[in-house]
């Protein structure tokens, strides 16, 4: 079995692509040896800031090579008068590379024919990789890739060698020139720049001794074992912060921990002051003690070793408490004015060209909390609450302390809205609207900052798409999927029934009342719903959902996403029947049967006692609806399985298309009757059939 390593050095990779391009790299390699006929044991990656090192172990190939059968010539024109290839057999033979004697003769429907057997051996692992490996690497895609160098390849930073090695023998390749080899470098500063990679069970070892950990949770290792030793030693506990650390770890090549402290002034200060200046701008862990009350201390990670760790120190607690006093200067200073001063500024801060400021961003978002309450019978107080908060939801954006931290959006509307003497629900919503922050994190818990954040977030998505800004391919520099995926996990996780359809159109509506924009308004509308739809099949693929029961519910009329992930889940659960794919039958012959129907009512004057028979079943159809009703879906559909067992034996003893219209269209009715109880639920005639 053969063993590759591929390590791509590079400049000072940003933290926040290397997973993505990780990802790349080993689906691209993955790729390309399946493709090639090759398996293997494992495939390993890990990054450094200045590397991608690629480990692939247990490599061979799945098969000795392939046999392919070839139809040639017919007999009769493959040979002369003398048994001797004819010019047609000749052409062939040369062709493929062959004598006669590899070609044999079999009859096909009547007619004789040449036939071969051409063996496709697995080409060399040597090949593959010298040939395939290039055009991995080029393959790889990032935001703002640039070309480098005068070469071709567009890489977010620029490679400056590469070490590609197959079973300890340096596997040569062309990628417009770059160094390909057994070289390697180390720590920038601290390590050599000419690391010869003897073998490949040595690389880590090499790279170690010159400063660079390869390994990933080694490096993380290291550090949540130093961070937890220092805060321990001052009676602490650091607060975690798991995209902080794995940004520090991928920022480290040889990580070195330690501690500095800052004057226990700045502890007057509120807490996310002083907190987001340590994490978002120093990348520093604060510490706390055990009743979650910060101490006057922080912790760092250094890129490299102990020697002169105190200078180092020093530096960071100068640069920490040059921040704090910012902090502290501007905070001192936005307390002067009371809160709601601030938004007699809104009018002068734009919230989009086109989409005026975001004092009328405010007044929309009061209408739309107030438009939303309403859907989902929230009590007046609450929506009260909430439209206070949009009234003071962006006063915030023009205090001193958000325009130096902005990631204190929000959060500060909250602190000064509480000094000032808002009502607490009142503020908590002001920094609720802008949750989840980011994919994974929290959702807004109050009712207040729930439809807060629902009608900021739908606000947004309307104004840009009503000026034409949709997200396209990658592309989508406002946040939009951001805000849909926020709608969605709100209303699924807080089990709110809403159709967001009618949101939508009042939110394009404030629009138009603002501004008197002339826009397609159902287009629009039909627009915003497809995108945010296309964002819930896309999360509930994500979370492992089957695709054909997710696509045989999301067509639906109403657009409410909540009962359209218990439609899933409850259609999940009843597939797990040992006669679904009977039931399923009945389903799809009953819709299809249905379709030309071209009314939902009966006649029975014309009914015969049969069809009185499935009429009758109408009781259970009320049933199945009370059922529906009441988003009891698994109920509504054991029913609907048990009812159509009846109707199947109808259908196969009736003749719907009676010569009679009346009756014809009375029996239509009653089959489109059931037809749309189980259409209610789901489409089954999109569902995969195994």
């Amino acid at each position: 079995m053969d063993k590759y390593l591929l390590e791509i050095g590079v400049e000072e990779f940003p933290a926040k692509y290397i997973k993505s391009t990780q990802q790349q790299i080993v689906s691209g390699m993955k790729k390309l040896l399946e493709e090639n006929k090759y398996e293997y044991k494992e495939i390993k990656i890990n990054s450094t800031p200045r590397r991608f090192a690629l480990l692939v172990d247990g490599i061979s190939a799945n098969s000795e090579g392939t046999t392919e059968k070839v139809k040639g010539p017919a007999k009769k024109i493959a040979l002369d008068e003398n048994g001797e290839p004819s010019k047609a057999l000749s052409g062939f033979l040369k062709s493929k590379g062959l004598s006669k004697e590899d070609i044999y003769f079999e009859e096909l429907n009547g007619v004789e024919y040449v036939f071969t057997n051409l063996v496709h051996e697995v080409e060399k692992i040597e090949n593959v990789l010298s040939q395939g490996v290039p055009s991995m690497i080029s393959n790889i895609t990032n935001p703002r890739a640039m070309r480098w160098g005068g070469k071709n390849i567009r890489f977010l930073r620029p490679i400056r060698w590469i070490v590609s090695i197959l079973n300890d023998e340096v596997l040569d390749f062309d990628l417009e020139g770059i160094s390909v080899g057994n070289i390697t470098k180390g720590h920038r500063t601290l390590g050599s720049s000419q690391i010869v990679i003897d073998k490949i069970e040595n690389y880590e070892k090499l790279l170690e001794e010159n400063y660079v950990i390869v390994d990933e949770e080694k490096r993380k290792s290291i550090i949540t074992r130093g961070v937890n030793r220092l805060a321990k030693e001052k009676g602490g506990n650091y607060v975690h912060d798991e995209d902080l650390l794995e940004e520090i770890v991928q920022i480290n090549e040889y990580p070195t921990t330690f501690i500095g402290s800052f004057d226990t002034e700045y502890l007057k200060l509120p807490k996310e002051v002083i907190v987001t200046p340590m994490k978002d701008h120093q990348r520093y862990f604060p510490i706390e003690n055990d009743q979650k009350q910060l101490l006057p201390y922080f912790i760092s990670v250094r890129n490299g070793d102990k020697k002169g760790i105190e200078n180092v120190v020093k530096g960071n607690e100068k640069v920490l408490v040059a921040r704090l006093e910012d902090a502290k200067f501007f905070y001192e200073q936005d307390i002067q004015i009371p809160f709601e001063e601030y938004t007699k500024q809104l009018d002068s801060l734009g919230f989009h060209d086109g989409l005026g400021n975001m004092a009328q961003k405010s007044n929309r978002l009061k209408k739309l909390v107030k438009s939303l309450g309403e859907q989902l019978n929230i009590s007046e107080d609450i929506i009260e609450h909430a439209r206070r908060a949009a009234e003071l939801s962006k006063a915030d954006l023009v205090t001193k302390s958000v325009i130096e931290f902005t990631e204190l959006q929000g959060t500060m509307g909250k602190i000064y809205s509480h000094i000032s003497g808002e009502n607490k629900m009142v503020s908590l919503a002001i920094e609720e609207q802008y949750m989840p922050r980011h994919a994974g994190a929290s959702l807004p818990q109050t009712t207040a900052g729930i439809l807060l954040s629902l009608a900021d977030k739908i606000d947004t998505i309307a104004g840009l798409h009503s000026v034409d800004i949709v997200v396209t391919g990658s592309q989508d520099p406002y946040g939009q999927r951001r805000s849909a995926l926020g709608i969605l996990n709100i209303l699924i996780d807080h089990k709110m029934n809403l159709d967001l359809e009618i949101i939508v159109k009042d939110a394009l509506f404030n629009y138009v009342e603002d501004f008197g924009q002339n826009f397609d308004y159902e287009q629009v509308t039909k627009t915003i719903l497809e995108f945010i739809t296309q964002r819930f099949r896309n999360k509930m693929i994500d979370e492992n959902h089957k695709f054909d029961i997710v696509d045989s519910i999301i067509g639906q009329d109403k657009k409410d996403y909540c009962e359209m992930f218990e439609k899933i889940k409850a259609v999940e659960d009843f597939f797990g029947r040992e006669d679904i794919q009977d039931v399923l039958t009945r389903f799809v012959r009953v819709k299809n049967i249905s379709k030309n129907a071209d009314t939902l009512e009966v006649d029975e004057q014309v009914l015969n006692e049969d069809d009185k028979k499935i009429y009758a079943l109408k009781v259970d159809l009320e049933l199945i609806d009370r059922k529906i009703n009441v988003h009891n879906y698994s109920k509504a559909l054991s029913r609907l399985a048990n009812l159509t067992v009846e109707v199947d034996n109808y259908l196969d003893n009736t003749m719907i298309n009676a010569d009679d219209e009346a009756l014809k269209q009375s029996r239509l009715a009653l089959i489109k009757n059931i037809s749309l109880r189980v259409e209610n639920i789901f489409n089954p005639t999109t569902i995969v059939r195994s």
